[in-house]
């Protein structure tokens, strides 16, 4: 339900309302609160009733409407990296941050971008809507939407948001613990710039630490959620380098050996 130019100070008390009375009905119905997006808590948390907003939304809108540019999409996962001392905590089953629309099949965003986009909502546990003439959606739009591997993230029934971890060379590093895709942890690698060549990025799966998540074990199967390409024995601690062209993305699902060998 939106709540465009309705007063700040009454919005909470309304969707409250409506909550009980979608509950009274026994229908299965999922509300969406978008008083959130609107509301001045990013200069204060105390304005937020975080709580209060867990118990009556299902969803609730954190940043503007997503355009069609990588200027949006990139100012929404930016949203996420200030509070993210924040919003991983309210997160979870039956209560989640919404980070708007997803704007595949558009032409604003070039393919790589659309791997940011759709990586990156998966990685929020995010409500995957869409907003596009599905007749027209590009071949590739669709492709990122029937990934099996990303909708597995998405959908983990544990709920648990990315976390940022980390900004290096222009590159945000991004983890999610995952409880049954199988038990393990998703990690993402956004390249910020806008221009130049590909960077070739090292780093090791120990750098992947946030405040709620690091990765534990010993060696690892790594698997390229994009392309799907798996890369096994990898040790925690051991050097990989992945390349990444500007305002892309590299993302693996992080699986503990063991679980691969005893299957």
């Amino acid at each position: 339900m939106v709540a465009c130019h309705s007063a700040q100070n009454t919005a909470p008390d309304g969707f409250e309302k409506l909550n009980r009375l979608l509950n009274a009905t026994g229908r299965p119905v999922m509300l969406m609160c978008t008083y959130p997006a609107y509301n001045y808590w990013l200069s204060n948390f105390d304005l937020m009733d975080w709580k209060r907003l867990q118990n009556n939304c299902n969803l609730w809108r954190v940043a503007s409407d997503t355009r069609n540019n990588w200027e949006s999409v990139i100012g929404i996962i930016n949203r996420y990296k200030i509070r993210n001392d924040v919003f991983p905590k309210v997160a979870g089953p039956g209560h989640y941050n919404d980070p708007d629309v997803l704007v595949l099949g558009y032409n604003g965003l070039s393919n790589d971008q659309k791997r940011v986009h759709m990586g990156m909502w998966c990685m929020f546990a995010a409500p995957l809507l869409m907003s596009a003439d599905m007749d027209n959606v590009d071949q590739f739009s669709a492709s990122l939407l029937r990934n099996k591997h990303l909708l597995a993230i998405d959908q983990d029934e544990g709920g648990h948001q990315a976390e940022f971890v980390k900004s290096r060379n222009d590159v945000q590093l991004w983890i999610r613990k995952l409880d049954n895709c199988p038990t393990g942890w998703a990690i993402a690698c956004i390249y910020t710039k806008v221009d130049g060549g590909p960077i070739a990025f090292s780093t090791n799966l120990d750098e992947f630490k946030s405040q709620m998540y690091s990765i534990s074990g010993d060696n690892f199967e790594l698997l390229d959620v994009f392309t799907g390409d798996r890369f096994k024995d990898v040790r925690l601690t051991e050097n990989f380098t992945i390349s990444i062209n500007p305002t892309g993305i590299m993302m693996f699902r992080i699986i503990p050996f063991h679980l691969i060998t005893s299957s």
